[in-house]
């Protein structure tokens, strides 16, 4: 299904990313425009001159760049690259009531909770019990057909873990998807050896009793396509990848 819609979007080429959050690219015509580029994260992977890109264009006049990375072309696919849509991506299929999510209940936002914590998406049922939901942009190809996270060390993701584990413990749900942004892989596999510390932090927290699950997504200009869950490769039996993937009461 076509989750997140992208608009009318516009193609260049991947010249260089300066300071994080802008990069340079040349259009079709040969002008060349800095874009926002929304992630903070390494990119491994897609950070290569030449590299087509796809940029959607904003109307607003108070903003500085008007073209914004969506995504960048690598072993021959689309790959997000914009890692606010993960978080829209999914909040459109929470509220479709699509697995992993919950099949009812009350969806919010961005919500605090915790020491001073923000849950990506928060389902309470009518009974009050509330599901905890994470949601991890993942882009990273190391093997073919392998999608892994993270792509470089994420003290934050980590402490994530711990303070779902701590739900769990307090008699809540809590689940983490790892949504995948690239329609070419059929497994996910965490990236231990770029991040030991998110490595056992995901032990820990799926022996608390927290739930994963990975999402694949394809993206093409027209928007961000779910295709639905694929397996996690990484310490989970086949009963955890069951109570994963099912659909939250």
């Amino acid at each position: 299904m076509l989750a997140y819609p992208f608009g009318p979007l516009v193609e260049g080429t991947w010249v260089e990313r300066r300071k994080r959050f802008m990069l340079d690219v040349a259009l079709p015509d040969g002008t060349m425009i800095t874009a926002h580029c929304p992630n903070t994260g390494a990119m491994t992977g897609l950070t290569n001159p030449g590299a087509r890109v796809l940029l959607s264009v904003s109307d607003n006049p108070k903003r500085r760049y008007r073209h914004t990375l969506e995504a960048v072309e690598a072993d021959g696919v689309w790959v997000g690259a914009n890692t606010q849509n993960p978080n829209r991506v999914a909040l459109a299929l929470a509220r479709a009531r699509v697995a992993p999510f919950p099949a009812a209940g009350e969806i919010r936002p961005e919500v605090k909770y915790g020491k001073a914590e923000r849950i990506d998406i928060l389902v309470t049922g009518e009974d009050g019990r509330r599901t905890f939901i994470e949601i991890k942009n993942v882009h990273m190809l190391e093997r073919p057909g392998e999608a892994s996270f993270p792509d470089c060390v994420t003290a934050r993701g980590a402490k994530h873990l711990g303070a779902l584990a701590d739900v769990v413990a307090a008699g809540d749900d809590a689940l983490t998807v790892f949504l995948v942004q690239r329609g070419d892989c059929d497994v996910f596999r965490l990236a231990r050896h770029i991040d030991t510390a998110y490595g056992e932090g995901f032990d820990r927290a799926l022996a608390a009793g927290v739930r994963f699950a990975a999402l694949r997504c394809s993206i093409s200009p027209e928007g961000i396509h779910a295709d639905g869950l694929i397996p996690i490769l990484d310490g989970m039996t086949d009963v955890q990848l069951s109570q994963a993937a099912r659909v939250a009461a």
